[in-house]
């Protein structure tokens, strides 16, 4: 076992694009492990050295996404066959309802061999065991994200609360009953007379989605699948009490907000019910009637879970499980 100084000397070979989404959270996996209150990391990136021979000195090599050269993981392990290799979480799989979806999927569950994978939620992690080797299986664990928002906190304070509901849209496209269940949602809301307004994925500007949430009671998430996704932890941090079943807000404030028996994980992957409309209607009444009373406030919950300090723990405790000598 490491002692308790034990210092992992990191580098990250991978990367994903852009700004948000798993762009943010690299950028944030980054921070937080560089700033540990207790100094067990030292991250760098391989973009960012100036010569191959600074490449000996670190204890791990972390590909963060999926897209690198398999040359790169190849001249690496050539090279340092005893150094110690991460993947995750932005690797596997881009169709998990189809698996190894296109050759460089093929070729890393073929190829790659690991000391840990990691994805960001149990439920997800489980389901790419299924297309792992059978001697690697073992070696995938998961780590949920950290994230921090630059907003003032006085937007939360003096909420202008227009709409009971907020309703998160965003299909997936192996949701196949996606349309009928979100009709549903709509139609239902309407028969009850709860006023909502609808924000769809891919539709919207970062500060609308903030201005709707900062408007609405709750917030209730229609994906079919989060793994743990940007959009509820946002909702939390802005204190939006989030409602959703435990695949598609599997980080949540409290438990009792999981609307369950919604869907069901099947041979291909998470499947949607028929006819589960009503249940998150009757999530979102019990709320709205004060019969459902959060245990902590969503914000107060996620600045403590989506933390650098959570994050570097839960890091350090995986390093020390699966790459220490």
């Amino acid at each position: 076992m490491a002692s308790e100084n034990k210092k992992f000397k990191i580098l990250m070979c991978s990367r994903p694009g852009g700004d948000r989404g798993p762009g943010l959270t690299f950028s944030h996996h980054v921070d937080a492990l560089n700033q540990d209150k207790l100094n067990r990391f030292e991250v760098d990136e391989l973009w960012k050295l100036s010569q191959d021979s600074e490449l000996n000195k670190y204890d791990v090599f972390w590909f963060y996404a999926k897209g690198f050269n398999p040359q790169l993981y190849n001249a690496l392990k050539s090279r340092y066959p005893t150094k110690k290799f991460v993947f995750g979480p932005n690797v596997l799989l881009d169709k998990p309802d189809i698996g190894a979806a296109d050759p460089w999927d093929k070729w890393f569950l073929s190829e790659v061999e690991f000391d840990l994978y990691i994805d960001q939620v149990e439920f997800y992690n489980n389901h790419v065991k299924k297309f792992l080797r059978q001697d690697l299986v073992h070696n995938a664990d998961y780590l949920d994200k950290c994230v921090t928002f630059d907003i003032d906190p006085s937007l939360i304070e003096n909420k202008n609360i227009k709409y009971d509901c907020l309703v998160y849209s965003k299909k997936r496209r192996y949701d196949d009953n996606y349309d009928t269940f979100y009709l549903d949602i709509i139609d239902k809301l309407e028969e009850e007379d709860i006023s909502y307004k609808v924000i769809r994925y891919g539709e919207y500007a970062r500060h609308e989605y903030f201005e709707a949430l900062l408007q609405s009671k709750c917030c209730v998430n229609l994906s079919l699948d989060e793994c743990p996704g940007i959009a509820s932890y946002e909702a939390m941090f802005l204190d939006t009490p989030i409602i959703g079943s435990p695949n598609n807000t599997p980080s949540i404030f409290d438990q009792n907000f999981w609307v369950h028996e919604t869907d069901r994980m099947t041979e291909k992957y998470i499947k949607r019910k028929d006819n589960c409309a009503g249940a998150y209607i009757d999530k979102i009444k019990e709320f709205l009637g004060g019969d459902l009373k959060p245990s902590i406030s969503p914000r107060e919950y996620i600045l403590k879970h989506a933390g650098y300090e959570r994050y570097a723990n839960d890091a350090y405790n995986l390093m020390v499980k699966y790459c220490n000598d």
